[in-house]
């Protein structure tokens, strides 16, 4: 009896869960297969301390090819095509053919969509960029870093913010470097949005108490020779310009006609099954309802990329084995928001609960710091 086929396009955070989980539950009957453009998995969880120079690009990535003594298959190569109808995708011009296809490819960036940003804005939304940044920060001598968010949606909503507590912070405690100052700038119109108003404005007094003054509803639109400008003609002055980038949809997505006007693909919240059989979405390409939200979507992050593919992985191992049971997304979730000092905010809540998401927020401290620190232990130990 030939196997189930299940593959897995992207090897993420979400793309290593449901890899590892039904590898554990369905051993040989199904061959579990994941493709990736990249031979290793980056953790971005840890992209701010790369930035700060407190981790090396070599302490948080590993090779997926470790991922073939599970059992689990890894294919490397661009996906080019996914032929729904066919039940099959195409990598490096070959063809995988499919029972079950989880794509969690997550977003793509393009700089592209702001004038000047790609050659002047820094970011530390891939490894390679946070190793730059370092670069340039171990050779700052001084001067105004605007800190911001180009546009919306962007994934890990409170990394941005966590990027200008942490660099204040690293500046502020050298005092060879004391000139520099920290400002900040977003679409959004407080921290945090996707956590309501509460959260976002005890996180805005932690920006406040540092010195950094943000502005909020702002959205980028082009970057000149040392000013960011924005569409209602305001503009910012900077020596170094760190921002989110633009984030769209991988093209391979919406040629498979798969993405919404959202521009991304929608999913049943609670299965995140996409309208074709046996189809998933996970992670930051899907696109969630959150009607009782404060923000319309779920956001973009990891936490929510685990727990999504733990779900999927249940129940595609329940529709194979005919054993256990269907499990539901509950939209639950937790975030760290590092602040500098060997100190770290924590947010936890379920996003999908009414009448409002039940959310809660934890101050700074070094005990939710020493928390992180193990998080990024455990993971790239549990899942390698």
């Amino acid at each position: 009896m030939a196997r189930n086929a299940v593959v897995i396009l992207g090897g993420g955070v979400g793309g290593l869960v449901v890899a590892n989980l039904l590898q554990d539950r369905l051993g040989k009957q199904a061959e579990v297969t994941v493709v990736d453009r990249k031979k290793v998995f980056q953790f971005p969880p840890s992209y701010p301390w790369v930035m700060i120079g407190q981790r090396g690009p070599e302490q948080v990535q590993r090779p997926l090819a470790l991922l073939k003594k599970k059992g689990i298959r890894v294919v490397g190569g661009e996906v080019s095509k996914i032929d729904l109808e066919a039940r099959s995708v195409q990598v490096n011009g070959s063809t995988l053919r499919f029972d079950n296809l989880v794509i969690a490819l997550g977003a793509e960036y393009a700089p592209e969509r702001i004038p000047g940003f790609g050659s002047t804005a820094h970011h530390i939304y891939d490894l390679e960029a946070a190793v730059r940044l370092r670069q340039t920060l171990a050779k700052f001598d001084g001067g105004e870093i605007a800190v911001g968010v180009s546009s919306l949606p962007f994934k890990c909503p409170a990394a941005p913010y966590e990027t200008a507590l942490l660099i204040d912070h690293h500046y502020k405690n050298r005092p060879s470097r004391s000139g520099v100052r920290v400002r900040f700038f977003t679409p959004e119109g407080l921290p945090l949005p996707s956590a309501g108003p509460d959260i976002g404005n005890v996180t805005l007094e932690l920006m406040k108490a540092r010195g950094i003054d943000a502005t909020f509803k702002t959205k980028l639109k082009e970057v000149q020779p040392g000013k960011a400008v924005f569409d209602d003609g305001s503009a910012i002055a900077f020596d170094l310009l760190i921002a989110v980038p633009p984030h769209v949809c991988p093209t391979v997505v919406k040629e498979a006609g798969l993405t919404d006007e959202t521009g991304w693909i929608p999913v049943d919240r609670a299965s995140m099954r996409t309208t074709h059989d046996g189809v998933y979405a996970i992670g930051d390409v899907a696109s969630l309802p959150t009607p009782s939200g404060f923000v319309p979507y779920l956001p973009k992050a990891g936490v929510f990329a685990h727990g999504e593919a733990e779900v999927v992985a249940n129940n595609i191992s329940v529709e194979i084995t005919g054993r256990g049971k269907v499990k539901a997304f509950d939209g639950g979730g937790s975030c760290f928001l590092m602040t500098g000092g060997s100190q770290a905010a924590f947010v936890k809540g379920t996003w999908f609960s009414t009448p409002r998401p039940s959310i809660k927020f934890a101050s700074p401290s070094r005990t939710s710091y020493m928390h992180r620190v193990l998080f990024e232990k455990y993971w790239l130990r549990r899942w390698f």
